[in-house]
């Protein structure tokens, strides 16, 4: 097992350096444990902490259809011993599935279709006690994992939660490379809006030269914050990037002092600028009269063990008719991934009638915030 993890650990730096996918590398070891396991099946587990589901499920032992079916399940510790695992990072023993109160009848069903018994699950875990995902192996019931077996794929799990973090971080990075070329695109039709807008109300060459200079730069300290890498408060991010907007339009923003940690920074000005460009092009910051309100609050979480609830809300009205989008966006898709890498956070978007609404939530953790805070009630 030496001879492998120092495998492995080589090929997974290789994968990295180049920028390589990381699943192609999670299925080979998945294959490798499980030659050195005669009689088991290995599957490797990756999380996607926000939406607490498996988004990439790998047993190459199996057919296709039964890692497709652990893919995109709701992770609550009542179906199954992966997510339980996960959970309470605990290793998990099933002796037998068929009759573990654990496990939900739609996954003994999947158990028994393909003919599985037990297994052990355990979860793969970072330094920093991050989930990442999970190992199992599922065994025969007459020949249970020794004590000395598990404690060695507990050392696969280790390397598995390195690769599976760098997965999310290759993500972010497509997701940034992505957004500078979304967002050289939109940056001609930004400038000419904002140029239209300044002349309608500064008609003069000298007024328009001083306003339009003033929005330009204010515009450039908002791409700035995207690709920063500093801490900066809440309330200071939202004034910047919403500040070539200001004197135009009616902006509320409003919420508890909070200091961002640089990522969750990088990843709310991305969505911050996306919205702000999407509300100047479609929404209430395009026509006049306007209004956008952005307000922020900190939740209490009533599971036992479980982080505050961080909240924004990013609301606008008296601006044209919105009409829902005939099929989900770039921007929609940059958001949601940003916030999910950054601090594992989610974003709802709603195109009422009388104005776009986006929420995003995530756990109050040191990913988001660098300080505590109060707990509080939602308005």
């Amino acid at each position: 097992m030496h001879q492998l993890l120092e495998h492995f650990l080589n090929r997974a730096l290789d994968v990295m350096s180049l920028g390589a996918p990381p699943v192609p590398l999670l299925r080979e070891l998945a294959s490798a444990v499980q030659d050195l396991l005669p009689g088991c099946l290995v599957g490797i587990n990756v999380l996607d902490k926000p939406r607490r589901t498996f988004r990439h499920s790998i047993f190459p032992g199996l057919p296709e259809e039964f890692a497709r079916r652990l893919e995109g399940n709701v992770i609550d510790g009542k179906r199954g011993s992966c997510g339980l695992g996960v959970l309470t990072g605990k290793v998990i023993n099933v002796a037998d599935v068929a009759s573990d109160e654990r496990f939900s009848k739609e996954w003994k069903a999947l158990f028994a279709q393909y003919q599985l018994a037990s297994l052990v699950s355990i979860p793969a875990i970072t330094s920093n006690g991050d989930a990442q995902g999970s190992v199992a192996v599922i065994h025969p019931k007459s020949t249970p994992l020794q004590p000395e077996q598990i404690e060695s794929i507990k050392s696969v799990a280790e390397l598995c939660a390195k690769i599976c973090a760098y997965s999310r971080t290759l993500e972010t990075n497509q997701i940034l490379l992505g957004e500078l070329e979304h967002r050289i695109r939109n940056l001609y039709l930004t400038v000419g809006g904002v140029a239209n807008l300044t002349i309608k109300s500064y008609p003069t060459p000298s007024e328009f030269r001083k306003v339009f200079s003033d929005r330009l730069n204010m515009m450039h300290r908002a791409h700035s914050f995207a690709l920063g890498r500093n801490t900066i408060g809440l309330s200071q991010l939202m004034e910047e990037m919403l500040a070539p907007y200001s004197k135009d339009y009616q902006i509320s923003i409003s919420g508890p002092d909070i200091t961002l940690a640089p990522d969750a920074a990088c990843a709310l000005a991305l969505a911050v600028h996306e919205l702000g460009t999407n509300a100047s092009k479609y929404g209430a910051l395009s026509s006049s009269g306007g209004v956008l309100t952005v307000r922020w609050n900190i939740l209490s979480n009533s599971e036992l063990g479980s982080l505050p609830i961080f909240i924004l809300k990013w609301e606008e009205s008296r601006g044209p008719l919105v009409i829902p989008p005939s099929r989900k966006g770039y921007g929609t898709s940059m958001i949601g991934g940003a916030l999910r890498n950054a601090f594992d956070g989610g974003a709802i978007f709603t195109f009422d009638p009388c104005g776009f609404t986006c929420e995003i939530t995530a756990p109050l953790s040191s990913s988001l915030c660098n300080e505590a805070i109060n707990t509080t009630t939602l308005v």
